[in-house]
């Protein structure tokens, strides 16, 4: 192979290498953060105390109450004053963790989440609440209106799950994962035969990696601070933030094991050259005996 063919291959293989390095990296933290549907649904609590779901609340039960006989304005100060009660906060937190593991259950049947069950326990405080606002309501009515509620359906009879172990996004990732790999493998060879030392060529290849996976995990460590840099003043940001900072370690892992692999092709890549020149040096020393020796004889 003419040199300026083997040095364009070698270059364009150390590009695919790193191009797969990187879809790798992405590919293995995706799908690790779809598949664990408990820290997910963890991860986006936050959201349930965001302005756009605590609207949504607020809206529905002014609804409620204005249905019930409830003048509007009391109805509506009354629904605001309820959406800001611990024990609200924490059934709507529920209900988007029950809306997320309801996604990603591999279940092939509908899949639904029993709102009336969620916000029952809230029942007391919101009539408290509510009778504090101006409006005579007791519980019973309350709850009442609660266990009216119909079930939110999240996904219909046959449709995959959204995330998740069986979910089509989990599967592509996967799919991603595996042609990253192959990438990484074939044009690694390459790039490794075509080096004039081999053993330099694959200790180059994983420090690549080895640095790679290190900066993905201190972007993403970077990444949930910036998203979230005063720790749970926004909401949506929190959640961002969290998920971000979830699954961190596994690039940073895998980025440290390829560190060790390129510290143990060095080490060889050092051992082969010393080896290769001790009796380079051992000739040179014997050179100029053998010279001397031959001069005594012509002598």
């Amino acid at each position: 192979m003419k040199p300026h063919v083997s040095r364009s291959l070698s270059s364009l293989s150390a590009w695919v290498f790193g191009l797969a390095t990187s879809v790798l990296l992405i590919s293995i933290w995706g799908r690790a953060v779809v598949v664990d549907a408990d820290e997910l649904s963890s991860n986006l609590r936050p959201i349930s105390q965001s302005e756009e779901v605590s609207g949504r609340f607020t809206d529905w039960m002014a609804q409620q109450l204005v249905e019930s006989g409830i003048p509007e304005e009391q109805a509506e100060s009354a629904a605001e004053v309820s959406v800001t009660l611990p024990t609200v906060e924490n059934a709507i937190g529920n209900l988007v963790e029950d809306v997320v593991l309801a996604a990603a259950s591999p279940d092939p049947g509908p899949r639904a989440v029993d709102v009336s069950g969620a916000l029952a326990p809230a029942v007391p405080d919101v009539t408290r609440a509510v009778v504090a606002a101006g409006v005579p309501v007791t519980e019973e009515q309350v709850g009442a209106v609660v266990s009216g509620l119909d079930p939110l359906v999240i996904r219909q009879p046959g449709e995959p799950p959204v995330i998740g172990q069986a979910s089509p996004v989990a599967g592509k990732l996967a799919v991603a994962t595996v042609v990253a790999l192959a990438a990484q493998v074939v044009f690694g060879s390459i790039y490794v035969l075509l080096g004039e030392n081999r053993l330099n060529a694959a200790k180059t290849l994983f420090t690549r990696f080895a640095l790679g996976g290190i900066s993905f995990a201190v972007l993403l460590k970077l990444g949930s601070w910036v998203a979230d840099p005063e720790g749970g003043r926004a909401p949506v940001s929190q959640s961002i933030s969290l998920v971000a900072d979830s699954k961190w370690a596994l690039p940073a892992v895998l980025g440290v094991g390829a560190g060790v692999a390129a510290v143990f092709f060095w080490m060889a890549r050092i051992s082969s050259t010393r080896a290769g020149t001790k009796p380079a040096a051992i000739q040179a020393e014997a050179t100029p005996s053998r010279v001397s020796a031959a001069k005594r004889r012509a002598g």
